[in-house]
């Protein structure tokens, strides 16, 4: 693609530096095994396990077919704590994150099918980057996390990425590394930056970051997510039933339409009302979760703001592909599902969103690049060959 050539020319006379940058790699939402453990005293079903060894509950397709989807939903939701102001696993539950430090647990997010191209995420970079000396575990790494949290309730993640970059420039001759998102690992990513390492730190052990498909402003499927629940495209899985799970996600709060930037045309459509971002109280109390108000004031502030980074940034998002915008429902709101009227975006993330790294652009002069990639949506774009070659011309600079 000609934009490609011609960024890579204007990225090598500014920013030249004769250095491979090793890589660590933050996933999205969805993006990161998860394992479970059960040792319950009660079950929602008498079909389902009150106890079991280590397993992988995210992502597993037997997890999600009928009746068994039951039991997934109950043991992958959180609980709030009034007294801790926490959330935590239901209890009987215990949840853990495998292959910190690794790629394998964010290349491939199904172990069971690995290889077969289903819940392939970031494989193809990685096999892509091992071509060009790249070694997993040494110079090309994850930081995969529990995606169904955010930053307050989960801080050991930051202290865990810090460690984990500290040790990779050690492993690579003290080469400064280069960070690279996607998603909702974007937001964790700049949270990481502006709330937990100094500026003094971030000079010394990182390069650049590339954060790619970031939705900076949220995303109107996540207000879908709360009203009638959402599948990720899955045909057999039915959206209200895996509703109650996803509305316990603090990430699911973090990811709605932040009102100062979203346009204000209603997202929400019904028969005796209509819902703009900017009517979230009455938004929650129509779909009978009141608590969802709650959870959007806890997370709202947390990088709405887009502070600075501190650091050089390739920014890459997609755009000119339909994406959900407005919902239409019937009178049978929330408990059905609605029409969906599309604009534009990368198919998850809308373009009002995608577009705000621009804001870095504008206050962070000669530090800010942004690369716009059309037609390719939002999971694509990690395994979209003129975004890899892209990586691969940056990390080599």
């Amino acid at each position: 693609m000609p934009i490609f050539s011609l960024l890579f020319l204007m990225i090598g006379s500014r920013y030249c530096k004769a250095e491979n940058s090793p890589l660590v790699l933050v996933p999205g939402l969805l993006g990161s095994q998860l394992e479970a453990k059960l040792d319950r005293s009660s079950v929602i079903h008498s079909y389902c396990d009150k106890k079991s060894s280590w397993y992988t509950l995210w992502l597993s397709v037997e997890e999600l077919v009928p009746f068994v989807i039951n039991c997934f939903v109950d043991n992958s939701r959180l609980v709030y704590n009034n007294k801790t102001s926490n959330f935590s696993n239901v209890p009987g539950v215990s949840i853990r994150v495998p292959g910190f430090g690794n790629t394998s647990t964010i290349e491939y997010l199904d172990p069971s099918v690995e290889g077969s191209g289903v819940g392939d995420y970031f494989n193809k970079l990685v096999s892509a980057m091992k071509t060009i000396g790249y070694k997993p575990g040494i110079s090309i790494r994850g930081a995969p996390y529990d995606w169904r949290q955010a930053p307050q309730f989960m801080p050991q993640l930051y202290t865990n990425l810090q460690h984990l970059i500290e040790e990779t420039y050690s492993l690579n001759n003290k080469k400064k590394i280069v960070l690279l998102s996607h998603s909702l690992g974007c937001l964790h990513t700049l949270y990481f930056l502006t709330h937990a390492v100094s500026s003094q730190w971030k000079a010394q052990y990182l390069r650049f970051w590339i954060p790619i498909a970031g939705p900076w402003a949220g995303s109107a499927q996540l207000l879908k997510s709360f009203a009638s629940g959402g599948n990720e495209d899955i045909v057999f899985v039915d959206p209200l039933t895996v509703r109650p799970q996803q509305r316990s996600f603090p990430s699911t709060a973090w990811l709605v339409p932040t009102p100062s930037v979203w346009n204000k045309s209603p997202v929400i459509i019904t028969p005796n009302r209509n819902f703009t971002v900017t009517e979230y109280h009455d938004f929650f109390q129509a779909v009978g979760y009141p608590f969802g108000e709650v959870m959007v004031n806890m997370v709202s502030n947390i990088t709405q703001s887009l502070p600075l980074p501190g650091v050089p940034v390739y920014c890459v998002h997609g755009y000119n592909v339909s994406t959900p915008s407005q919902f239409v429902y019937d009178d049978q709101f929330p408990n059905s599902q609605p029409t969906i009227l599309n604009g534009n975006g990368d198919g998850t993330v809308n373009l009002e969103s995608l577009v705000l790294c621009k804001n870095w652009e504008r206050k962070q002069k000669g530090k800010v690049i942004v690369t716009v990639v059309p037609n390719v949506k939002h999971f694509d774009l990690v395994s979209n060959d003129d975004v890899i070659k892209y990586v691969q011309t940056l990390v080599k600079l």
